[in-house]
């Protein structure tokens, strides 16, 4: 925590924007010096008002410091400040960068090397499938995976972040005592060991939809560039991508069925000019960076098939095929797809969806 973690807790208290903040700032140099600034000193900066300063005088006075520091050990939340060494160099490139971030987990140099990797909730399992398989070889190429930890393609992203042994970062859009959502709990822990969660946001802030439009902007902004996987024609991760675009870094997309109103997005920004992406070296050409400069990651060694196995996985693609048309296309019993299923499942080759469906996984 730095010396100065009363100011600056209080500076996110007060509820000034990040703008604001970064003006202040600008002025002043710290926390601890724009709380002690006069207001006449204050209202001498470029925007702000009145209103502004009477927010910071609010926060001095009524805010619960110990309770605030209470809050950040129980739940294993540390503070990283703009003025911090550790502070993403990336991230404090953008416009309005925020003064603070609350963090579980940790934020290391290696970070600076990332992508973002975004997507609609409502994902196919072909999304599903390419966000977790994007994910795992770029974070074999040693990149962070960074997302918003929500249902869908972010979640798919974190994971095959995770699975290929990586560390994966997830921007929320409330306070670091909130999980959104819930159900990714689980998720969240996994994070926080092997990478981290960050938000700007106080203690108490709920996830309200006028928020993630703000949070994209860290998603982008911790990046050098932003992939959308699936999206439909109105998407936040199409706002996470054109954010992209205005702090100076890549966007790409991955291109789906014409058919399918969860492409519209993605070919929609393919027609703006976002570059294409069907494999990871496609997204290491696309930032201009060497595959040389970018070494991979040790592969697991080849997985051998056996018999049925082969024969199964052979008729299986990126879409989900039943198990009744597996055994029609292989000429095999039920029983005998069955079993050489749960073999390449145990594998990691195939996943199992909804419906008996099953897909390939490489």
């Amino acid at each position: 925590m730095p010396k100065d973690i009363d100011a600056w807790l209080l500076l996110n208290v007060s509820g000034l924007s990040a703008l604001r903040q970064g003006q202040l700032l600008a002025t002043f140099g710290s926390a601890e010096q724009i709380l002690s600034a006069s207001d006449e000193q204050l209202g001498q900066v470029k925007g702000i008002t009145a209103a502004h300063i009477n927010k910071l005088r609010t926060a001095q006075r009524e805010t619960d410091l110990t309770q605030l520091r209470d809050k950040c050990a129980e739940h294993n939340v540390d503070i990283v400040t703009i003025n911090d060494a550790n502070y993403p160099s990336l991230l404090k490139e953008i416009p309005d960068p925020p003064a603070i971030l609350f963090v579980q987990g940790e934020i290391t140099k290696s970070d600076d090397l990332a992508v973002a990797i975004v997507g609609t909730r409502k994902c196919t399992p072909y999304g599903r499938t390419v966000a977790r398989r994007l994910a795992g070889d770029l974070t074999r190429r040693g990149f962070t995976i960074i997302s918003g930890m929500a249902v869908g393609i972010d979640g798919e992203a974190h994971e095959g972040a995770l699975e290929a042994g990586g560390r994966s970062i997830a921007v929320l859009a409330c306070g670091p005592d909130i999980t959104y959502p819930r159900g990714h709990k689980s998720l969240r822990e996994r994070l926080a060991q092997s990478g981290a969660v960050v938000t700007e946001y106080g203690f108490g802030t709920q996830p309200l939809r006028e928020r993630f439009p703000a949070r994209n902007r860290l998603i982008s902004g911790l990046t050098l560039g932003t992939i959308v996987v699936e999206a439909p024609a109105k998407s936040g991760a199409l706002i996470t991508a054109r954010l992209a675009a205005e702090q100076g870094r890549e966007a790409f997309a991955v291109p789906g069925d014409i058919n399918s109103p969860t492409s519209r997005g993605c070919h929609a920004l393919l027609k703006d000019g976002a570059q294409l992406v069907e494999v990871a070296e496609d997204v290491v050409d696309g930032l201009g960076i060497l595959l040389e400069a970018v070494p991979s990651r040790p592969q697991p060694a080849k997985v051998e098939l056996h018999g049925d196995e082969e024969t199964v996985y052979e008729v299986l693609s990126h879409e989900p095929t039943h198990v009744d048309h597996i055994g029609e296309s292989t000429g095999l019993s039920v029983a005998q797809v069955t079993s050489a299923l749960m073999l390449l499942e145990v594998k990691g080759l195939v996943r199992r969806f909804p419906g008996n469906t099953f897909v390939r996984l490489n």
